[in-house]
């Protein structure tokens, strides 16, 4: 019952009108379905024994207004009759469960693009707390298993109830007593199959669940490092840990499936034994043969009809308890994403960029939940435009967090962000394009230098006078004007078809496109050779001046080209001075590593 409130709440207020019409459209299959099968006894009636047929008064009416000169030709006509209202009943039907599927995979594509948008739009902090393979795993198959293998198995339980529920009350007014004692054998039978797969299936279902996280985590955490793994010569490791997943995976769908197919046997022989159980009541009962045989015939056709929904009932019943669980995580992913993709564009398309003169930072602290120290504690600086920043200290300072905070990815928890001495609440809804960021594993596209450097934006919508402005103020333009291809070269997975230095480039390059006001490098050197970073940071000195420049780096040499140093300890400011100035100079040289290189900031 929970699934299915979360299923209705899944819903958005358009699809559920279209649920509700979909339920009366359901509600006349059902009529279809049994007025199909209804015909067919007085027409079998007619052609057994015509006589009591005929000798009815609203027969009789019938048979003059049809016209027909004989009884053979009303006989004939009634059999075209019989077959025109099967063929519209079947067309019907088939609109019907198009309607239904289509239904099903609508709500399944904007569920899909839904759950997206709440993670991409879901404040950065949310993103630090999971696990970006089961958020892809959530997309990809569970929102699948929440329609396809959740709502369209309850759409079928209504349909198919509703069908029998239409053919039980032709058949009891026909025959009550037969009918209830034959529906009564069918009901126990399935109750009784439902019971026994019950706890089975829920049994499966969590296999299931945990095995599907696994291969996600497994194939994710193994491509991903893919490098690191040939070299140290770990493939078996991954490919092993997938396998034993992936086995449990199959080996639950696989039981599950075969459970699915068990119901149509035995409603099959349960069928079959209530048919033939009918004949013996009858015989018992002395009813005439005569008689007999019409409701054989009716009873006959009702069980062809019945099987297969006894059948879709259980099976669905089933699915509906296996993917249960999906329609529980979808819905509760999506409830707690927070603000709405609507929300947030709505937010963007109000907002103005504001010019930039200085950034200030009054006491501020922050804590990552269950975090056992702050993040930051209590720091207070200031950041003017054209100047060219250095934040160093050892690991876990708070580097990253201050950077963090600067390009508006973390709110802080307490004191207060000024822009141009007004107070900002969030610095990444405020003020537009006032910052942006070159991490330190940035990630290329396996597409164009100019959607690499237009990042995220339409091809229509791409400037390419501000993608070649970008390349020069990166210093690339000169080597992308040397391809065949210039700016529609392809630069290959992760930049494969790129050297270190020209990968950074394009990186810096993207993070120009827009025109930021304070441009902030996280460790964006670190993997560099000294001559590829000397030449990063000059790039970066010449932008200085008319952007602001922060490079949180371990390098010793690239903090000492900066002309203002922010030195971290335990999440505070320790000292914050040019490089050369008293205090930052012998405290850079005692953070220099010796072991690796006397280069490098510990």
């Amino acid at each position: 019952m929970k699934a299915l409130r979360d299923a209705w709440a899944l819903l958005t207020r358009a699809e559920r009108w279209r649920a509700l019409a979909l339920t009366l459209l359901t509600l006349l299959g059902a009529a279809a379905e049994a007025l199909g099968i209804g015909l067919i006894f007085p027409f079998i009636s007619l052609l057994g024994n015509p006589g009591p047929v005929v000798s009815n008064p609203m027969f009789a009416r019938v048979y003059g207004w049809s016209g027909a000169a004989t009884l053979e030709e009303f006989v004939l006509m009634g059999a075209l009759a019989l077959i025109g209202v099967y063929l519209a009943k079947n067309l019907f039907l088939a609109l019907l469960y198009a309607w239904q599927a289509r239904f099903v995979a609508g709500v399944e594509a904007r569920l899909s693009v839904d759950l997206l948008a709440a993670y991409m739009y879901a404040p950065y902090l949310a993103r630090l707390n999971r696990n970006s393979s089961d958020q892809l795993r959530m997309i990809t198959a569970e929102v699948g298993r929440a329609t396809a293998g959740f709502i369209m198995p309850v759409i079928a339980l209504l349909t198919e109830g509703l069908v029998l529920a239409a053919i039980a009350t032709l058949l009891l007014i026909v025959q009550p007593v037969v009918t209830l004692a034959a529906f009564g054998v069918i009901g126990t039978s399935a109750l009784v199959l439902l019971t026994v797969f019950r706890r089975k299936v829920v049994e499966q279902r969590d296999i299931r669940t945990r095995s599907n996280v696994d291969m996600f985590k497994w194939a994710s955490q193994g491509m991903g490092a893919l490098k690191e793994t040939k070299v140290l010569g770990r493939e078996e490791h991954f490919v092993g840990s997938f396998a034993s997943a992936s086995r449990d995976y199959a080996r639950s769908t696989g039981l599950f499936n075969a459970m699915n197919l068990m119901p149509r046997l035995a409603v099959e022989a349960v069928a079959v034994c209530s048919l033939l159980a009918i004949v013996a009541i009858a015989i018992v009962l002395q009813q005439r043969m005569d008689q007999l045989l019409p409701m054989l015939m009716l009873f006959g056709l009702a069980a062809v009809r019945v099987m297969p929904s006894a059948t879709r009932i259980v099976g669905a019943v089933n699915n509906v308890r296996y993917y249960a669980t999906a329609v529980s995580a979808v819905a509760a992913d999506l409830q707690s994403a927070g603000t709405s993709a609507l929300d947030t564009h709505a937010l963007r398309a109000n907002r103005v960029r504001r010019a930039f003169e200085r950034l200030e930072l009054e006491n501020v602290s922050f804590r990552y939940p269950a975090a056992a120290r702050p993040g930051l504690n209590d720091v207070t600086l200031s950041i003017r435009r054209g100047e060219m920043i250095a934040i160093v200290g050892r690991s876990g300072s708070g580097k990253t967090t201050l950077g963090d905070v600067i390009l508006g990815l973390l709110a802080p928890q307490g004191g207060s962000v000024r822009v141009n001495g007004e107070r900002i609440d969030s610095l990444h809804d405020e003020c537009p394009g006032m910052s942006a960021l070159v991490p330190q594993d940035f990630f290329l596209l396996d597409d164009s230098v100019r959607r690499n450097v237009a990042f995220g934006i339409p091809d229509a919508e791409i400037d390419d006078e501000r993608v070649w402005e970008a390349l020069r103020l990166a210093q690339l333009d000169s080597r992308v004007r040397n391809l065949p291809e210039g700016l529609l070269a392809l630069v290959g997975e992760r930049g494969a078809l790129l050297s270190g230095g020209e990968r950074q480039r394009l990186s810096i390059a993207r993070a120009l496109y827009d025109d930021p006001d304070i441009l902030l490098l996280d460790e964006a050197t670190s993997a560099l050779d000294a001559a590829t970073e000397t030449e990063i940071v000059e790039t970066l000195r010449s932008l200085a001046g008319h952007k602001t420049v922060l490079l949180i780096t371990h390098r010793l040499a690239a903090a000492q080209r900066c002309e203002r140093v922010i030195m971290m300890e335990n999440a505070a400011v320790l000292h914050d001075a040019p490089p050369t100035a008293a205090p930052i100079a012998p405290a850079l040289a005692g953070l220099a590593g010796t072991a690796a290189s006397p280069a490098r900031i510990a």
